[in-house]
């Protein structure tokens, strides 16, 4: 559980910060559309990234996922 927890926060950070920069991006060019659906990713990101902060902090590192 804590290797899923790690890998949720690292997408959800890489969500979050392609979201902000290209959803940014595609607003100064003047497409709405793009930027509504980039945009929207933010929340998605910072939500995964939540849940992966959760999981790892409740998880022991040193137990095996598998039995």
């Amino acid at each position: 559980m804590h290797k899923l927890g790690v890998y949720a926060l690292i997408i959800g950070a890489i969500l979050t910060v392609v979201g902000l920069v290209v959803g940014f991006s595609y607003m100064f060019a003047g497409n709405d559309q793009m930027t509504k659906i980039f945009l929207a990713a933010v929340p998605l990101g910072f939500v995964i990234g939540f849940a992966g902060v959760v999981m790892t902090l409740f998880s022991d590192p040193e137990s095996s996922d598998s039995p």
